[in-house]
């Protein structure tokens, strides 16, 4: 009786790796053999040669996983799935996965902290003199929350979030100026290599919303990975990327009330903190408790993995003087690029970096506690209520319920200022 060619080559492949999961990769002999498997693989596989080397690439970084999806693809598909797969830093994310992950290290920190709340002043001066640029933070994708910038999230007014953003930054401009429009302000967005071509047309069509000139940042995606250190694919052939991100709604880029403190403080770098109450979220944030600690002296700082009772969300003001200094100290430089954190959700694994990683080489940070915010994270609808009753307090419109939203337009208000109260009011309010 004979045997179908299918399960001759299912034995080979099964054959093949058990041959590479023997392999002693500190031996010189090991990678020749590599080479031979690798060569081997494709030829069954029925792909380029050319990829070889990648071939050899997944299996030393422990990805043999992707070689079975391999098995499933047609022939005809393969080409375009072994190309993206060229763009994978595999040996990073092994590196990541051992020293990161499974040695779960915490890091401490230590840093000058001033406490803040309720403070009133402003300064305007350093807008108006573009003495201080803004850089937006854009390159989140969010399995949680997909398109989360720029699709509708239930506003009142259908805004997307980056469009309040780009608004709210108009109006502070022009409080800045008496009024005067300013369309050549110092501007970027750091984008990721999977937002970048949608965002940027988004941008396009609304004309850069008058400024004009945006520069642009990209930011570099990894695979997110299971508990094995493995490459986790969302569809047969799409490997899941990150960075993600977090999003305020009630975010005011170009703070003059921190802007303030900064000027006051004369430091060559300071951090604002934002205070929020506690919300379910998996991430790594720093205790406050911890912040509290510090008014007297220097502590530690350290990260807890749980949900805490308070989380943190952090806006950075750096100097320029800041930044040209942090480029040529490279010991500071390459100690914040090296850092990456990792975030379980499920029995997947992502690695991001942390924009309060840069708490470690600044002078100062500021604690600001608030109680506006409006945290887009998995729930637009929680999200667009959060925000509704910020702005609730702002009008001092009481006895409403939760589905009576209230959105407060940027061009009316950049922060509460300016607002009459109203009486009779029908819901939904856009002002």
């Amino acid at each position: 009786m004979g045997v179908c060619a299918s399960q001759n080559v299912q034995e080979k492949l099964d054959n093949i790796e058990d041959d590479y999961l023997k392999l002693d990769f500190n031996r010189f002999s090991t990678y020749q053999k590599l080479e031979n498997i690798a060569n081997n693989i494709a030829k069954q596989q029925q792909v380029d040669t050319i990829f070889s080397s990648l071939i050899q690439r997944i299996i030393a970084s422990g990805q043999g996983h992707i070689l079975k999806i391999l098995e499933n693809i047609d022939n005809q598909k393969k080409l375009g799935f072994m190309t993206k797969l060229e763009r994978l830093d595999f040996e990073f994310i092994d590196s990541l996965f051992h020293h990161c992950y499974k040695q779960n290290q915490i890091d401490a920190f230590q840093c000058n902290v001033i406490q803040s709340t309720n403070c009133q002043e402003q300064n305007l001066d350093l807008i108006k003199e573009h003495k201080v640029g803004i850089v937006f933070l854009c390159g989140g994708r969010s399995s949680r929350l997909s398109d989360k910038l720029l699709s509708d999230i239930g506003l009142p007014s259908k805004k997307c979030v980056i469009q309040i953003m780009m608004e709210r930054l108009k109006k502070i401009l022009m409080l800045s100026s008496e009024n005067k429009e300013i369309n050549d302000y110092p501007i970027a967005i750091v984008l990721s290599d999977q937002n970048q071509e949608k965002f940027q047309m988004y941008i396009k069509s609304q004309r850069d919303f008058g400024f004009q000139s945006i520069n642009y940042i990209l930011e570099k995606s990894i695979p997110v990975i299971d508990c094995k250190g493995q490459v986790v694919f969302e569809q047969e052939t799409q490997a899941i990327m990150t960075p993600e991100g977090t999003d305020n709604l009630v975010g005011l880029p170009l703070d003059p009330q921190m802007l303030n403190l900064i000027s006051k403080q004369k430091a060559d770098v300071l951090c604002k903190v934002i205070e929020t109450n506690s919300i379910l979220d998996d991430r790594i944030f720093y205790l406050n408790r911890q912040f509290k600690t510090m008014d007297e002296q220097d502590s530690n700082i350290t990260e807890n993995s749980y949900n805490s009772t308070q989380m943190l969300l952090n806006d950075l003001y750096l100097s320029v003087s800041f930044l040209n200094n942090l480029k040529y100290n490279h010991e500071k430089a390459l100690k914040l690029n090296q850092r990456y954190h990792y975030i379980k959700r499920g029995s997947n694994i992502q690695f991001e970096k942390h924009i309060q990683d840069i708490i470690e080489v600044t002078d100062i940070t500021i604690l600001h506690q608030t109680e506006d915010y409006a945290l887009l994270i998995d729930d637009p609808r929680k999200a667009v209520i959060q925000l509704s009753n910020v702005h609730k307090r702002y009008l001092k419109l009481e006895g409403t319920q939760e589905e009576d939203l209230v959105e407060i337009t940027p061009q009316m208000s950049y922060c509460g200022e300016d607002l009459r109260k109203f009486e009779n009011v029908s819901y939904p309010l856009i002002i």
